[in-house]
């Protein structure tokens, strides 16, 4: 198919296309894959994240409102919300528009809230090609050419499991694949399930969310995913765990 428009018909904002194409049910999307940088919020070239000076001088501002905490558990927990805006967004894009979105790691910026380092949004080079693709070659800048090198650099500055780290972005990858299941078209769902079924990539190279997350059903009849390894973000004051998705009894603890 031929390539998108660098602008997307003149929008900005990957959220207003989602908006467009299934209504206010992707409302959540608007501001968050931007080709202009918002208000309030500091600029930084996601491969910036690499360097580990760089890296620490965010968590040391983010983790400030956390201290005496865990600093791992601070790590991940400001993963959580970097993943979720990252991979929510640009699964969304092709499962919803086909459009394959310029996010390797070298290519886009993260833009962080100016007073505590949250991160807020990314700022793309434009809002991608629309191409029909399977979900591997899709998502290759998204889980290939970004999250792999991201959470080898994150895991060295933090000393922090790899395996927490893909498991931060694999539950709300595999979240929003359901999700659009339910909400659009099961075939949707389906066509995202061999992220994390199939254990390597076409090329041979093996998949690092294949075997994340489990379906698991509780006593009640209740299907649910449960990570294999922990996020740790019940160690932090106020946060609380994760409910059945917790893979320790401790962090199912909810605040």
């Amino acid at each position: 198919m031929p390539s998108a428009p660098e602008n997307a018909d003149g929008e900005r904002d990957l959220g207003a296309l989602l908006v467009r194409r299934g209504g206010e049910k992707y409302g959540f999307c608007r501001g968050k894959f931007l080709l202009d940088a918002p208000a309030g919020c500091d600029v930084i070239a996601c491969s910036a994240l690499c360097e580990a000076d760089r890296f620490n001088s965010i968590i040391d501002r983010y983790g400030a409102a956390f201290l005496p905490a865990d600093r791992r558990a601070i790590v991940s927990l400001w993963t959580l919300y970097y993943f979720s805006t990252l991979t929510i967004n640009t699964a969304l894009a092709w499962l919803e528009l086909r459009r394959v979105l310029p996010v390797s790691l070298n290519e886009i910026s993260l833009c962080l809230d100016r007073e505590t380092a949250t991160p807020v949004s990314f700022l793309l080079p434009d809002l991608g090609q629309v191409r029909e693709l399977d979900i591997h070659a899709a998502m290759t800048p998204l889980v290939r050419q970004h999250i792999a090198p991201l959470t080898d650099a994150i895991s060295d500055h933090a000393h922090l499991s790899a395996k927490l780290l893909w498991g931060n972005a694999a539950g709300y990858l595999d979240w929003i694949v359901d999700e659009t299941g339910r909400q659009s078209a099961p075939a949707l769902a389906e066509e995202g399930a061999p992220l994390f079924s199939d254990p390597v990539f076409p090329d041979g190279e093996k998949n690092p969310l294949c075997g994340t997350l489990r379906s698991m059903t509780d006593e009640s009849g209740l299907q649910f995913k449960r990570r294999k390894v922990c996020c740790l973000r019940y160690c932090l004051p106020d946060i609380g765990g994760c409910g059945l998705t917790c893979p320790l009894p401790q962090g199912r603890q909810q605040a």
